[in-house]
């Protein structure tokens, strides 16, 4: 029996965008937030990009499909030791500008400002309820390869 799926918001800053970009299905972390985080296999992500980030300056380009968690593993293409969440990215046809100032999210989980704290952070991430997930992303195609 298939589990539902939990949902989150995930933050792609300018700092890792070379080693792990948006569409590039790794998102890098700490393993000890990771695990205290109950991210799993099976989750779906929307992926926002901050200001800084060249190409998709606040925007979500995408949702990301979480296929698996690594808390201590190994990057194929590189032998480089690597932690994070692999995911299959899906592209949105039309990506969601962000402004959170002028037109304000209907994510609650980022209400007030002060749960907006990632300006210091190359990534974050954090856990949304399915309303706000499906509400940010209604009316939106997703670009299916």
């Amino acid at each position: 029996m298939a589990r539902t799926p939990n949902y989150f918001f995930v933050v792609f800053g300018a700092a890792y965008s070379t080693n792990h970009p948006v569409d590039g299905g790794i998102y890098g972390h700490d393993p000890n937030y990771l695990s205290s985080s109950g991210i799993m296999a099976g989750d779906v992500m929307l992926l926002y990009c901050t200001k800084n980030y060249f190409g998709h300056s606040n925007e979500i380009p995408g949702i990301g499909v979480v296929t698996d968690v690594k808390l201590d593993g190994y990057d194929i293409k590189t032998n480089a030791k690597t932690n994070g969440i692999i995911y299959q990215y899906f592209p949105l046809c039309h990506p969601i500008d962000v402004d959170w100032d002028i037109r304000p999210m209907v994510i609650e989980e980022m209400t007030p400002i002060g749960k907006r704290n990632w300006s210091l952070k190359g990534n974050w991430l954090r856990k949304i309820s399915s309303i706000s997930f499906r509400s940010t992303i209604a009316g939106r195609q997703i670009d299916w390869p």
